[in-house]
């Protein structure tokens, strides 16, 4: 195709604005990972030409999608823990996440005595417990977002050990269930949190139709 028509340039025009959503960052990084599996497994060629990147895509997948959650979920949390966080600890990161998640389903029982489904806690928690597997072995192997990035560390030490694998299908299979669980968390509860939400706007209104504009 000749790359010097308007109809082969569009399709590389890139709207760098319009999605401007930690939502959608967490949802064009997985798209990205999927991509290259798919060039892996129909191309022919190893994955070890694109690992890095590939390890790298996943990794910021999970703390894109630590961040997005925590940043839904302080609201009915009530919790500031890593709230507006620029940390690239996965593992801390992994753990604020449960706690906004866990701390909301305390404030809904608490303060409007709304029981959240005790088979979407337990769900919840067992997706928690796949997706700790992939969170530890991003922070065993690459704590601080450094190591699929550079060859060697801040000391000039090589960063892998020669012998060092992985697996991607092994990756791609435990990021797809946290995908899970990072994309349907909020509407999961949502049922629960938009209750929350329609009170606080009658609330609102009602004060609005007393007082007129604040």
């Amino acid at each position: 195709m000749d790359r010097t028509t308007n109809g082969f340039r569009a399709k590389f025009e890139a709207y760098l604005g319009n999605y401007q959503r930690f939502g959608s960052y967490l949802n064009f990084y997985h798209e990205a990972f999927k991509i290259l599996m798919k060039d892996v497994e129909t191309t022919g060629g190893h994955v070890d030409r694109i690992a890095y990147p590939m390890l790298f895509i996943a990794r910021h997948c999970l703390e894109l999608g630590f961040k997005t959650n925590i940043r839904h979920f302080k609201k009915y949390s009530e919790k500031n823990d890593y709230a507006n966080s620029d940390s690239h600890n996965l593992k801390d990161l992994f753990h604020a996440f449960i706690l906004h998640v866990r701390a909301t389903v305390k404030n809904l029982k608490d303060k409007h005595g709304i029981e959240v489904e005790s088979t979407e806690i337990k769900e919840f928690e067992q997706y928690c417990s796949e997706l700790e597997k992939l969170t530890l072995y991003f922070d065993q192997v690459d704590k601080g977002s450094f190591s699929f990035r550079y060859p060697v560390d801040k000391k000039n030490n090589a960063v892998f050990k020669f012998d060092d694998r992985v697996n991607l299908l092994d990756i791609e299979e435990l990021l797809n269930q946290g995908m899970v669980l990072l994309n349907h968390t909020a509407d999961v509860f949502g049922k629960y949190t938009n209750y929350v939400d329609d009170i606080e706007k009658m609330y609102e209104d009602e004060m609005r139709s007393s007082y007129g504009e604040w």
